[in-house]
């Protein structure tokens, strides 16, 4: 999943305090159960997040 620069910055803008930090071209944020890398590719900032959860979902079903 990508955003653009405006709608992360819109995104991390609503979260608590301390719950982001950043590198050259990363930006960390503490999620729930893990933390989230938004890693900057060209003009945008992106996330596997999305495909990581639902690759969890899908191993917890063949238990």
């Amino acid at each position: 999943m990508c955003l653009s620069a405006e709608a992360l910055a819109l995104f991390i803008n609503l979260l608590p305090l301390g719950a982001v930090a950043s590198e050259p071209g990363r930006f960390i944020l503490q999620a729930t159960d893990r933390e989230v890398h938004w890693v900057a590719v060209e003009d945008r900032w992106c996330t596997m997040a999305p495909q990581f959860d639902r690759m969890e979902r899908l191993a917890g079903q063949g238990e």
